[in-house]
This record gives structure tokens, sequence and C-alpha cells, in this order.
């Protein structure tokens, strides 16, 4: 227990200076490169889950491809791609990684075939090819594809030419940026704090044993009502104010995420427990003592983030 509050309390000071550097110093870059780690050794961590659940892949191109995305992701910001043009880009970064991984197979065609008589596949050099490459692929968008969209959120000022905003100081992107970090740690805290002290049924015993119908839907509620009450706080004349107005948002809007946020959040530790247990693993790593790994700790921003994303382009594009 002491081991589990000591690494949670370091994780909450290293967001702290995060969001410090970036309001006081105004550094960006610091930012990117927490997330960036922490998406690179996610994705390693989520390679060896998926080979445990038998669905092997190139571990070095998944944790490659954090570091390629990064990149793209500040070529399209410096050249002003619109959001089209960027979709495209990444599909087709995407696709050339996934025909790297498929000659990978067949440049060291004597390991491939090693490899599947280790792990006693029974099939074709070639079908095994495409489906190493597929499985990669599924490490690419979780949780790096996803994940990384944070730092389009760190970077949201210089995407006026893809969002319907001006620079705002930076002030949008800490918004954007305390959204989405709050949403999960409120959701997960109210969920477990409501789960304990209600009870009830379970949610799906099946794939989780510890999760309730009353924990979930308290973690819900509670995240829509926090965020609103944050909400009415900051947009009441303080140097928020202007970019709330400047971007129209109400409080209905503001419960409509945090309602949508929670339910992602729900289902994105689901799903964390459901691929945990086809990979009979109790944690995806134990990098953080008293916590697991990586995935561990972010299975609830994963599904997340994309709600936030889809909000931002629903509301201000």
């Amino acid at each position: 227990m002491k081991e589990r509050f000591l690494t949670g309390l370091s994780i909450f000071f290293i967001v702290v200076i995060m969001f410090l550097t970036k309001i006081v110093i105004q550094v960006d870059w610091i930012f990117d490169i927490f997330i960036g780690i922490v998406a690179i050794i996610g994705a390693l961590e989520f390679s060896k889950m998926l080979s445990k659940m038998k669905l092997f892949n190139h571990e070095i191109l998944v944790g490659l491809f954090p570091v390629l995305l990064y990149v793209l992701i500040l070529f399209g910001i410096k050249e002003q791609m619109q959001i089209y043009v960027f979709m495209l880009a990444v599909f087709a970064l995407i696709f050339l990684l996934a025909c790297v991984s498929i000659l990978m197979s067949y440049i060291k065609k004597t390991d491939t075939i090693n490899e599947m008589r280790v792990r006693e596949i029974r099939t074709s050099v070639s079908k095994f090819s495409l489906h190493k490459a597929g499985h990669t692929l599924i490490g690419f968008v979780y949780p790096s594809l996803i994940f990384m969209m944070i730092i389009i959120f760190n970077h949201i000022e210089g995407l006026g030419f893809v969002f319907n905003v001006s620079a705002q100081g930076g002030l949008l992107s800490i918004i954007v940026l305390s959204i989405t970090f709050l949403i999960p740690f409120c959701c997960d805290t109210f969920a477990y704090l409501t789960g304990s002290l209600i009870g009830g049924k379970k949610l799906c015993p099946k794939i989780s044993q510890h999760k309730t119908i009353s924990g979930a839907v308290g973690g819900v509620l509670w995240t829509a009502i926090i965020l609103v009450v944050l909400f009415l706080i900051f947009n009441s004349d303080t140097a928020l104010t202007p970019v709330f107005v400047s971007l129209g948002l109400s409080w209905w809007h503001i419960a409509i995420l945090g309602i949508a946020g929670g339910i992602a959040c729900v289902l994105g530790d689901l799903l964390a427990s459901l691929m945990k247990r086809k990979a009979s693993l109790k944690d995806s790593s134990t990098i953080l003592p008293g916590h697991g790994g990586i995935v561990d700790r972010i299975d609830s921003f994963i599904t997340t983030i994309p709600v936030v994303f889809i909000f931002l382009l629903f509301f201000i594009i």
C-alpha cells in the first residue's frame, strides 16, 4: 500500500511539473517528451501483451512508431497540414511500416521459420508474415496512435488552420490538456469510492471481479459534475473566461463531454482488463511499483482521448 501511494504521488508530481513548465515557462517540448516516453514504453508493453495472446508482432516497429508519429505531428503543424491531409499522412506511415513488417519477415526468413517452429505455428511463411504485420498494426493504434493525440492537444493553438481557434496565449491547450487528464482521474477515483461505499451487482464479472455497476455510474456522474463545477468557476470572470466565450462553450457542452468521457473511461478500463485476462497477466508490466505497468495507468486515457478530440472537432472546428 505504501509503495502504491509513493508511486502515485510521484506520478502526480511529474504531471504537475509538466503543467508548470507549460504554464510558467511556456515550454511545450517537455510535455511532448514525457508523452512520447510514456507512449514508447506503453507500446512495448502492449507488444509483449499481444505476443502473450499469441498475436505475434514486430516489437521494434511498435516501439518505433511513436517516434515517427511525433515527427509527423510536428511536421504537420509546421507545414499547416489540413486535417484530412494529416490523416492521410498517418495512414501512409502505418501502411509503410506494415510493408516493412512483411519485408522483415521475408528478409530474415530463416529467423521467421525458426520462430514459427519454436511457437508451433503450422502455416506458410507468407500467411504468418501477413498475420504478424496485422498484429503489429494493432500495436500502432493501441496505445501509440491514440495516446500521442495528447501532443496535438499540447499544440492546439498552432492548429488554427484545423480548429477555429486563435492563439489564446496558450490557454486553450492548457484547458484541453487539463480536461484530458481530469476525466480519467475523476472517473477512476469516484468509481472506486462509489463502488466501495454502495457495492451491488458486478459490472462485468467475467472480465473484472472488482468493478460494480454503482461504481461505473458514480464515476461517470461525478466526472460530469466536477467538470461542470470547474467550468462555472473558471468561466466566472477569470483569465480563462475569454477563451470559453470565444469558443461559445456552455455548461451543458462540458456536461456532455464529462458523461461521454466517463463512459469511455469505464470501457477503456474494461478493455484493458479483458486484454490482460486474454494474455493471462495481472499487470501489463512491473515498471511502476504498486501500480503495474504504463498500460495499466493509461488505459482510461486511451479511450478518453478520442472523445475529447471528437468534441473539439464537433464544437470548435
